[in-house]
């Protein structure tokens, strides 16, 4: 199994609002290969928030699908459109991929 991560570093306070977009999935669940989504806020920062996006693939190839798929570019279309008016919050992003080698379930 494979895991990406996308670390948003964004705006002192904007956190919250940033991570319930992610509780309206525009596409991603249609993707073969995709198994699991995460949304984490990292606690206790003094400057800035910051939001950790984990998916949870079977494979990195369909990771790549995910971002080569027009479901991808029309999710960020989606959110860019809503947002317009708004100057973004995101400072910048990290995204670092891992290979899972070990996961429990109970």
């Amino acid at each position: 199994m494979f895991m990406a991560e996308n670390c948003l570093k964004l705006k002192k306070g904007s956190s919250e609002k940033i991570a319930k977009r992610f509780q309206k999935r525009q596409g991603i669940e249609s993707i073969n290969g995709f198994k699991d989504m995460l949304v984490t806020i990292t606690n206790q920062t003094e400057d800035y928030d910051e939001v950790k996006i984990l998916t949870i693939w079977e494979a990195e190839s369909a990771f790549k699908d995910w971002l080569n798929s027009d479901v991808f570019k029309e999710a960020h279309q989606n959110v860019k459109r809503s947002n317009e008016d708004e100057e973004s919050p995101i400072l910048n992003n990290k995204v670092s991929t891992y290979t899972i080698a070990y996961k429990y379930v109970q």
